[in-house]
């Protein structure tokens, strides 16, 4: 009997070794940033990519607060942002993602991230802990203010010519007309 007791939860800590195997596997290998927490907000794993971002490596961040690996500013104040983490801890609900917070890394250099976090509960449905998912949108919110800021220069041009008491007519390169202004048309 102890033989098969033994037995049994050697297997079962086989199996659950391979779960958790399985599960770093996963984590390490998704293209955003994960980081979980315990139920004190204190780090307990990140992804490489959270490494990256966050400039902690791992061995580093365990055991930390997650306000000292994942230090959030709001975009326009520039005023410390809550964390989603904490919130959904708090909570004990999803966090949607949160715009305009720009993650401040270890080195002091800055990403604009959208972020979500959703709380970890155990088998009686308490929660233990949360998990944090993140990306860096830099690149994404540079190319929207671009395309932003072409649209008010082409608006601006379109009243200009508009309002202009000059005609101003509008060719295709096959010199046919495509547009003209009100002084245009009283010209011609």
């Amino acid at each position: 009997l102890i033989i098969l007791i033994g037995e049994s939860m050697r297997r079962a800590g086989a199996a659950a070794g391979e779960r958790g195997e399985l599960l770093q596997v996963t984590l390490h290998s998704i293209g955003d940033a994960v980081i979980t927490t315990d139920i004190e907000g204190r780090v307990t794993s990140l992804n490489r990519v959270a490494e990256t971002l966050t400039g902690w490596p791992k061995a580093a961040a365990i055991g930390k607060p997650l306000e000292t690996v994942f230090r959030i500013i709001n975009a326009q104040g520039r005023e410390p942002a809550e964390s989603p983490a904490m919130r959904a801890l708090r909570e004990g609900a999803i966090v949607g993602l949160a715009n305009h917070t720009i993650l401040v890394a270890r080195d002091s250099s800055e990403r604009t991230i959208d972020d979500s976090a959703a709380p970890i509960r155990d088998e009686q449905g308490k929660v233990s802990g949360c998990v944090l998912v993140f990306r860096d949108v830099s690149d994404k919110r540079r190319l929207e203010k671009q395309a932003a800021s072409r649209l008010v220069d082409a608006r601006t041009l379109a009243s200009i010519v508009e309002s202009s008491d000059d005609a101003i007519v509008s060719k295709s390169l096959e010199g046919i007309i495509q547009s003209w202004n009100a002084a245009a048309e009283r010209v011609f």
